[in-house]
């Protein structure tokens, strides 16, 4: 048999117990009533399109253009105009450098040129495309 000390241990360790799992599940209910009113909304719609939508991309969406065998994406049409009227070797330097963040010297290795070639090819193709977007037209 126990000895009462026990009992009343045990009594007050039940009752510590019950209290702690009443409290924990008055604050899942908290919890749980102030996150469905945070997320509430008057109307369903609004909650489904703000919550559960996302923006479809098609091929048509965007422009693909090469730099040997890398592919590079171009979402700006006018972007896209401006480097296909690059001559090659600049359009590439380009793509490199800003698409695959290239090195001066891996494009020069890639190109097979020094690296002052490859300056001078990243500093005509900013000048043509500022000209390019100054006219206006499709060629710079």
């Amino acid at each position: 048999m126990m000895s009462p000390s026990d009992e009343e241990r045990i009594v007050a360790m039940v009752d510590s117990f019950t209290k702690t799992v009443a409290r924990n599940f008055s604050r899942n209910l908290k919890r749980a009533k102030a996150n469905a009113e945070k997320h509430y909304s008057d109307e369903p719609v609004d909650y489904f399109l703000e919550n559960l939508s996302h923006e479809d991309r098609y091929p048509s969406d965007y422009f693909v253009l090469y730099a040997d065998e890398l592919s590079c994406v171009v979402h700006s049409e006018a972007l896209y105009k401006a480097l296909c009227s690059l001559p090659e070797k600049q359009r590439n330097v380009l793509l490199f450098d800003f698409w695959y963040a290239f090195t001066d010297v891996e494009i020069a290795k890639r190109m097979e040129v020094t690296t002052r070639t490859v300056y001078n090819l990243r500093r005509r193709a900013f000048q043509a495309i500022r000209t390019f977007y100054e006219q206006g037209s499709s060629e710079p």
